[in-house]
């Protein structure tokens, strides 16, 4: 492995490189009303006003999102000026090196599930050094990114807690489920493949210890990791709340009677603002538009609520609010049922193809390129050898936990972004098999020279 260090240095000197060209380029940071509540919640923070933000129509202490991200955007905040455009530079390309971290964790991943094929890793990890959405999503205030690069570090600690049967690797695999929760508590869906990971890392330096014991570890740590927060929850909101407090908002937001299944508006203003997106002079300006339609799309509270509907939510705690719209929610349902089933599979829809409500994903690099590696991920598992199709098995059923999770509740492009380093991996896969049969149909080749490449070629140096 020494003879590839090198190697592995300009892949994710690469990975960091590309992320920040794209934020020096795009300009995100000179966007306005890009921060959404991370924003706000950071300026309170700065401003020594604690967690809090104004959330529909009351100011005060708030779980409308989860801490650890607002936590970094106040960090951010702190060093270049409460969203200024040096501290969301600070930030986007803070993000840049967390791509690169985050390329380096699939690169090890994907090691460990296909370790016959050392091609894999590096297919792998060059997909996730420059997959389009990857590489956009640091160019964010957005807590995509960093949900994306602590699930992959926690399926690689939990290989690595199996293999070693060490309390310390099992802790470490334990606070890193605790910040997959505390960025994102639907990221508490890894923990079953997590611990199905341990199981299938075990080696015999770790026969000794069963995957029970070492699960009961990580479970113990993320307990104990969430607990700071759910006993402020209590403190602040005087009930006891998981993490964040608005679940009922959110399903209320994608199966209200006047959703799409998404939180944005469908609105004929949002074509007119794309349509000028054509004549943008630098990717710079193609980017503000798109940014522009966004904000037009609006949310979908800008239209539901009624003056009266926002008097009443004012007169309740979060939490209660949170309810409130939940039972909504299901009242509309039950009123039609067949409308909610519709609304699953359009989501589910979405999730896999394009959010058609958010302007984003009707750029044609983004279909492009989440089509590519949809296709190339389902090639590689099609192909995938008895190994990677086994110890993938965790992985995948946690991307489809996931997906599951979103077309019952609400979906956004950005919901996809967490699974696709996993995806990543499948589509390394993928891209080695097509690249054997491209060398096995050229004239003098056959795709016994194109395995042996990974030995005496490029490919095997880097391996």
């Amino acid at each position: 492995m020494k003879g590839s260090r090198p190697w592995l240095a300009v892949l994710l000197l690469s990975a960091v490189l590309v992320r920040a060209a794209a934020v020096l380029v795009l300009q995100s940071h000179h966007v306005p009303r890009s921060t959404y509540e991370h924003g706000e919640i950071a300026a309170s923070l700065v401003a020594g006003r604690g967690f809090a933000m104004h959330f529909l129509g009351v100011d005060g202490p708030t779980s409308q999102q989860a801490p650890v991200y607002p936590l970094v955007v106040a960090a951010a905040y702190a060093l270049g000026g409460v969203e200024r455009p040096r501290s969301l530079l600070i930030l986007e390309l803070g993000q840049a090196f967390l791509g690169g971290l985050m390329v380096l964790g699939v690169f090890r991943l994907a090691t460990w599930a296909a370790p016959e094929r050392p091609a894999v890793a590096w297919s792998a990890a060059w997909i996730a050094a420059l997959h389009p959405t990857l590489v956009y999503a640091a160019t964010h205030v957005q807590v995509a990114l960093l949900a994306a690069t602590l699930v992959v570090w926690t399926f690689v600690w939990a290989v690595r807690a199996g293999a070693s049967g060490s309390n310390g690797d099992a802790i470490i695999a334990g606070l890193l489920l605790a910040l997959c929760a505390l960025t994102d508590p639907i990221l508490g869906l890894v923990a079953p493949g997590l611990f199905a990971v341990l199981a299938l890392s075990r080696t015999e330096a770790s026969a000794s210890r069963s995957s029970w014991s070492l699960g009961a570890v990580v479970v113990m740590v993320a307990a104990l990791g969430v607990t700071p927060w759910i006993a402020r929850n209590a403190f602040v909101h005087g009930e006891f709340v998981p993490i964040k407090s608005t679940f009922g908002y959110a399903f209320w937001q994608g199966n209200c009677a006047i959703s799409e299944g998404t939180d944005k508006v469908v609105r004929a203003s949002v074509e007119g603002v794309m349509d000028g997106a054509k004549d943008a002079g630098s990717l710079a300006a193609y980017n503000r538009t798109v940014w522009e339609a966004r904000h037009t799309a609006g949310y979908i509270d800008d239209v539901a609520f009624t003056a009266e509907d926002r008097r009443y939510l004012e007169t309740l705690s979060e939490p209660e609010r949170s309810r409130v719209l939940l039972r909504r929610a299901i009242a509309d349902i039950r009123k039609d049922a067949l409308r909610y089933v519709g609304l699953c599979v359009r989501r589910f829809r979405y999730f896999w193809l394009f959010d058609e409500t958010n302007p984003r994903s009707r750029v044609f690099i983004y279909r492009a390129s989440h089509l590519g590696l949809t296709g190339l991920s389902l090639l590689g598992l099609a192909t995938a050898g008895a190994t990677l199709r086994r110890r993938s098995a965790p992985m995948l059923a946690t991307v489809g936990a996931i997906s599951l999770f979103h077309a019952l509740t609400i979906v956004s492009a950005r919901f996809h972004i967490p699974i696709e380093p996993l995806m990543a991996i499948w589509a390394g896969a993928g891209l080695v098999r097509t690249l054997d049969f491209a060398w096995g149909r050229l004239p003098g080749r056959s795709v016994a020279a194109a395995g042996g490449l990974e030995h005496v070629g490029v490919v095997g140096r880097l391996g």
